[in-house]
């Protein structure tokens, strides 16, 4: 039998992984990490746990890839914002989707969980500070373009914690209340959020 291109066994790997990073998730939110054990992630997968041992070394390699995931998918879609001829106002009518997920109590919990572990973990605190400093940079870029005035970068760090600090607590409401209205918050935050960058 002819050996699969190799195409093929690459997507069918990355299919394989995703697997194992959706069934992660859904183990660390209704769990914990520490209360997910590689035999509970492998049932939730549907595949063996050396299966599992295959794609990750072990729970933080799969809190690495989920991070990574989250990262890659959020520079992907903030990328033309660079290159906008109004980045302030472009990023403002971006807000609906991070709303949603901010807003989503399954996303939030996952989030939460891993900062959770974050606290008590050193090779996850690195993962999650990691992607954080890569967020930092980008954002620090777009508020340095798209400022009207030269911003000193304890300006730009400021800025970016505040937002950062408005993020978080939109996460924690989320799993605090079941009756939060996305519309109103988002009402709200546009104006909040415009006041922080044009400052």
């Amino acid at each position: 039998m002819a050996p699969k291109p190799i195409a093929v066994e690459q997507e069918r790997a990355s299919k394989r992984r995703n697997q194992v990073l959706e069934a992660a998730a859904r183990c660390f939110r209704l769990y914990g990490f520490h209360g997910s054990s590689m035999a509970q992630l492998a049932k939730e997968a549907g595949m063996s746990v050396g299966h599992i041992y295959h794609y990750f070394e072990n729970k933080e390699a799969i809190i690495d890839a989920i991070v990574q995931k989250d990262l890659d998918e959020w520079l992907a879609s903030i990328q033309h914002l660079l290159n906008s001829s109004n980045i302030f106002e472009d990023m403002l009518a971006q807000l609906d989707d991070p709303i949603r997920d901010w807003l989503d109590p399954d996303y939030a919990a996952l989030q939460i969980e891993i900062l959770a572990e974050a606290a008590r973990n050193a090779k996850v605190v690195a993962i999650v500070r990691a992607s954080h400093d890569k967020i930092r940079d980008t954002v620090g870029e777009l508020l340095r373009k798209g400022s009207s005035r030269p911003l000193t970068q304890t300006e730009i760090d400021s800025k970016f914690d505040l937002i950062g600090a408005l993020c978080d607590g939109l996460m924690v409401r989320a799993i605090h209340s079941g009756t939060l209205d996305r519309d109103n918050l988002l009402a709200l935050l546009r104006p909040t959020i415009r006041f922080i960058l044009e400052y």
